[in-house]
């Protein structure tokens, strides 16, 4: 075998010579901003080459095939999205303002990546039986339970009844994951010429309340009780 020969080998048997520069978080951010606007079926690994200015070979590589790529686009995503909870939830915030940033965060995600919830659905729990899909399913429930709890017991103030948090917890994504792609019900619903960010500030505020209060009204004083 002459020199040439083993040198083209040993290239095919390791990591591809082309895109030098480029690793895994670059072609992960690639196919994130591919996403932005090619639904998951249609996204090519080719696509994300071209975007990143490398050969596809090199995402074979990294990530063996689009599943894998895809799995690490859906993990590089939640873990951005609770480092920006973090930051929120350990401060010294009071805990109606933790809820809604906790909850404008999670209709941002979703408003950025509009189909990140589709990528869940069939990444995530489409692909549960399988290790790399219960993998990123557990810690991806397992951060995102730390922060809820945290958000209920870091010192609040007023005082919360006991609620169980993985029921709060499922009930945050299920009340914002619908909010960033209703825009056509929500023109429906508030006219034509209603501002998204308007709206979505006025339900966050809403939802804060909605879940730290209820829609019961307050009870009644009862009779006597002295003016506070």
């Amino acid at each position: 075998m002459t020199a040439a020969a083993a040198t083209k080998k040993s290239r095919t048997q390791g990591r591809p010579d082309s895109g030098a520069g480029v690793g895994r978080d670059a072609l992960v951010a690639a196919a994130i901003e591919e996403l932005r606007t090619t639904a998951p079926e249609a996204l090519t690994l080719r696509g994300v080459a071209a975007r990143a200015d490398v050969h596809p070979a090199l995402i074979r590589y990294y990530f063996g095939n689009k599943d894998g790529l895809l799995r690490e686009v859906v993990q590089t995503l939640v873990d951005q999205a609770q480092a920006a909870a973090r930051a929120s939830i350990e401060s010294n915030a009071p805990v109606q303002a933790k809820l809604a940033q906790r909850l404008n965060n999670m209709i941002e995600l979703t408003r950025a990546n509009p189909h990140f919830h589709r990528l869940v659905l069939d990444k995530v729990y489409g692909q549960a039986d399988a290790n790399e899909g219960r993998d990123l399913l557990g810690h991806m429930a397992t951060r995102g339970m730390r922060l809820t709890v945290a958000m209920l017991h870091d010192e609040p103030a007023p005082a919360l009844r006991q609620v169980d948090p993985r029921f709060l917890h499922v009930a945050m994504i299920g009340l914002t994951e619908f909010f960033a792609g209703a825009q056509p019900l929500l023109q429906e619903l508030f006219g034509d010429d209603a501002d998204f960010d308007d709206l979505k500030k006025r339900y966050v505020a809403f939802l804060s309340d909605l879940i730290l209060h209820g829609i019961a009204a307050p009870a009644e004083e009862a009779p006597g009780t002295p003016p506070q």
